[in-house]
């Protein structure tokens, strides 16, 4: 069951852009933990890049990858249905991080609905 209306989303401040995304992750994790959120059950998942980098090509290499996409100028959102628990987040993370890199953008995090059974 989704909890009505509860997301989370991995706050980020001047301070956690130092912090590394697997880290951040975990965060993002616990947080769904307190919820009593295991991470495994797939849920609506979004992922957020913003800069002056090349936005159309993510847009494309994302769809292709089977993301919707939304955004305007500099922002992008990614979205999908997924489950979050570490061993299945890990290497889409590691993607996302990736195609920041290769765009020239910043991956600004993640956020998904919150479910519990």
């Amino acid at each position: 069951m989704i909890a009505a209306g509860a997301r989370v989303r991995e706050r980020l401040t001047a301070l956690s852009h130092d912090v590394p995304h697997d880290e951040r992750d975990a965060m993002v994790r616990a947080a769904l933990a307190e919820h009593g959120d295991s991470g495994v059950t797939p849920r609506h998942t979004l992922f957020y890049f913003h800069g002056d980098g090349d936005h159309d090509d993510l847009n494309e290499v994302a769809r292709r990858a089977g993301f919707v996409t939304r955004g305007a100028d500099d922002q992008t959102v990614l979205e999908t249905t997924m489950a979050v628990d570490e061993t299945s987040f890990a290497p889409v993370s590691s993607m996302m991080q990736s195609w920041a890199a290769a765009f020239q953008l910043e991956y600004d995090g993640w956020e998904c609905a919150v479910v519990t059974n």
